[in-house]
Parts: C-alpha cells; sequence; structure tokens
C-alpha cells in the first residue's frame, strides 16, 4: 500500500496541493490498483489512462500492457511523471485535458480513476470513441447509476444512454479512506464493454431526455409535458402519445428496448 505520508511527503517535494476543482484524490491500495489492471485484460494491448495523478496505477499498466498513454490535465504534475517514466519506453505522458483532446492513438482499453467531477462528460465522450472495454474507478452513486436496472430508483438516463453502447458490470467497492485525500463518498469500480450498436439520432436522444425529467410519470404524461420542447402541438403530442405501446407505464420502468421502440413510435406520428 502506498502510504499517505508517501504522498503528503511526494506532494510537498513538488509544491503542490490536490485542487478540488481538479477532483484529485489519490489512490494508495497497491492491490486496488492490481485488480484494476487485471480488470483491463490488457496483457499486450495498448492502454489509454486517463488522469494518471502520480503514475501509481500507470506502474501497475505498464506491467501487462504493450503501451500505456496516461493524459494529463494537471500541468504541475507533467515534469513529475516525465521524469518518472523518462526510462520505460512503454509509458508516453501526455499534458492535455481529455475531455478537450482528439483521441485516436490506437487504444482500445481505457482505465481510469475517474475525476469525480468529469464522470458524466468522460463517459459520453467515451461512447463516442472506438473503445472495446474500459475499467473505471467512479463516485459509488455514480456507479450505481450505470448498473441500475428498470424500475430500481437509480436507473435514469445516465442508465440508458450508456446502456444502449456499453455492457456495465460492476466490479467492487473502493471505500473513501482507499483515498488521499479521502472524499466525502465511497468509490466503485465497474468495467464497460462495447457492444454492436447503431448510433442514435438526435431525435432519439433528445426522446430520452426529455421523457426522463418526468421519470416518475406515465411515459403519455411524460410526453405530454414535453411538448413545448419539442415544439409540436398539443393535438399532436396527444395522437402520438395515444400510439405508444408503453403509454401507461412509468418511464423509469422502461427498458433501453422498450424506450427506444417508444421513440421510433413518437416519431412516426410527429413526422407523418
Amino acid at each position: 500500500m502506498v502510504s499517505k505520508e508517501h504522498v503528503l511527503e511526494l506532494l510537498s517535494s513538488l509544491g503542490i496541493e490536490p485542487k478540488k476543482k481538479l477532483s484529485q484524490n489519490f489512490l494508495l491500495v497497491d492491490r486496488v490498483m492490481e485488480r484494476e489492471a487485471e480488470y483491463a485484460q490488457c496483457e499486450g494491448e495498448h492502454v489509454l489512462e486517463v488522469g494518471p495523478g502520480l503514475g501509481f496505477l500507470t506502474e501497475k499498466l505498464a506491467e501487462k500492457a504493450l503501451q500505456v498513454t496516461a493524459v494529463e490535465k494537471d500541468r504541475r504534475l507533467i515534469p513529475y511523471l516525465l521524469q518518472k517514466f523518462s526510462d520505460n519506453p512503454k509509458v508516453s505522458i501526455v499534458h492535455a485535458d481529455f475531455l478537450k483532446r482528439e483521441v485516436d492513438d490506437g487504444a482500445r482499453i481505457v482505465v481510469s480513476n475517474v475525476p469525480y467531477s468529469i464522470s458524466s462528460p468522460l463517459l459520453f465522450k467515451l461512447a463516442e470513441m472506438r473503445v472495446e472495454r474500459a475499467v473505471l474507478c467512479l463516485q459509488k452513486e455514480f456507479a450505481d447509476r450505470l448498473v441500475a436496472l428498470p424500475g430500481e430508483r437509480n436507473y435514469s438516463r445516465l442508465t440508458v444512454m450508456a446502456g444502449l453502447k456499453f455492457e456495465p458490470e460492476f466490479l467492487e467497492h473502493v471505500p473513501n479512506m482507499a483515498f488521499y485525500p479521502a472524499p466525502k463518498v465511497h468509490s466503485s469500480i465497474v468495467r464497460l464493454t462495447t457492444k454492436e450498436s447503431q448510433p442514435l439520432d438526435g431525435f432519439t436522444r433528445e426522446f430520452i431526455t426529455l421523457v426522463f425529467q418526468h421519470k416518475r410519470k406515465t411515459l403519455r404524461s411524460a410526453l405530454l409535458d414535453s411538448a413545448r420542447n419539442l415544439k409540436k402541438p398539443k393535438s399532436l403530442m396527444r395522437e402520438a402519445a395515444a400510439s405508444l405501446s408503453f403509454s401507461e407505464r412509468r418511464v423509469y420502468t422502461l427498458s433501453k428496448e422498450e424506450l427506444l421502440q417508444a421513440a421510433e413510435e413518437t416519431r412516426l406520428v410527429l413526422e407523418g
């Protein structure tokens, strides 16, 4: 285990204080990081790591992977990371904001102890990339939403949108005391495996987003409440709502497939 004292000493020598706005919480437990590398199934593969921090997980990944590209946003950490891995040709350090960087360096596996503040945008960016699988350590509440089932409290738009692209799998919980500084909440590790799927068109994305703003209502009511956002007359929306196969089901009980069907049924009426 990487001791808290070692991290404090290291950060002090670098003149660095963890930044809250970057959600910097450094994972300390070697065994957890070793399992993250195992979960990634990265032997002989090219891995993209988002937010290497002090490079502890990077070391574990480099022991297994063919190549590791570690993308770090915090410029204060770049000199340290470059020096740390200067003798390791398997590791490339890139100073960039992953959310703004166009990434297509051949890596099809992504691993990250995700800064809590970028969980959603990171997930949606991964959905746009040619990724085979991702192993992510996320805030527990966020991870619970990813793996929720229809009808469960945590089932949400995020669940549906992620589930249309990935097969999510819960792997393990990580207590908050495993990090420095310790966050107020616990974390969970999940693996996302990309599945064959058709890209969502704009209408379907908007439909899912709008009805989940009223997820406790019936689909019929949620659709009628979305008339203004869809810029359609109420009369046409009532016709669309009446044609739905699942009109009296509450939105949060509908599976991904049922929501796709409902979106297509709505489209047929609204677009004639």
